[in-house]
């Protein structure tokens, strides 16, 4: 096998080497249904920014989160002081992720206390149909390989505390539509944040031309607004982008 990474997780601790976890296909079942979660929001609260969105989430937020003049809201709102999302350094890489807001419910308790800002009174999801590509996977994280991923269960410290879990098929949880498609892009996109991070550790690139690639992977791939065929315009994005890498030169 020609692993090219470790893991992605939605814990505010990533990249933590899970060396004997089972592996499984997506066509697996896995015992982690939790029963619809009866109210718990245990994983949506005090991630820190932890919940990174991928291109796909960016195309799902700004084609289906409305504002209450009917307008789709753009990336510039969503990043906003003001916004759901802000833009932290990942790695190197700077990428949007949900801004964590104080907890009202808790407050007098504990004023520290941050919950995800789509997190309602019920403590349910208020977008759950278009909840992060992050969100829908816990409590699984993923190995990449050269030409699949694969998905494992998370340990105890970052999983789901939620007792008797049933076993639902990994397809069914993650309630993505052309599952294979999705998956492709992955692999795609963990190559392409592998790549740019390679090059901003570059000794002999100039400090100015690694601000301008920073500038660059943003604007590509998440504040450029995307067309109704997203996986169309995410490859081409990332074929020019790729070249451009390789072009520049310290």
């Amino acid at each position: 096998m020609n692993q090219t990474t470790t893991i992605s997780t939605t814990s505010p601790t990533t990249n933590i080497p899970i060396a004997f976890a089972k592996e499984y296909s997506h066509s697996q079942t896995v015992k982690i249904g939790c029963s619809d979660c009866k109210g718990c929001d245990k994983c949506c609260e005090n991630m820190d920014n932890s919940i990174i969105l991928d291109p796909y989430d960016m195309w799902q937020f700004t084609s289906t989160l409305k504002l209450s003049d009917g307008s789709y809201a753009t990336y510039e709102i969503l990043t906003s002081e003001d916004g759901p999302l802000e833009l932290t350094s990942h790695e190197g890489l700077i990428m949007p992720n949900i801004k964590m807001v104080a907890d009202e419910r808790f407050a007098h308790i504990n004023p520290d206390r941050g919950i995800c800002p789509f997190l309602n009174a019920q403590g349910r999801c208020s977008i759950h149909p278009i909840r992060t590509g992050l969100c829908r996977l816990y409590p699984l994280g993923r190995n990449f390989y050269t030409d699949r991923l694969t998905y494992f269960i998370l340990n105890e410290d970052l999983g789901c505390p939620a007792k008797n879990k049933s076993y639902v098929r990994i397809t069914d949880w993650l309630e993505i539509t052309d599952l294979d498609q999705y998956e492709a892009f992955q692999l795609k996109w963990h190559q392409i944040k592998l790549q740019t991070k390679a090059k901003m550790q570059d000794p002999q690139l100039s400090f100015e031309t690694k601000k301008m690639l920073s500038i660059e992977f943003l604007n590509c791939f998440y504040k450029t607004p995307y067309p109704k065929d997203f996986y169309q315009e995410f490859y081409k994005r990332a074929d020019a982008f790729i070249i451009q890498l390789a072009q520049n030169e310290a």
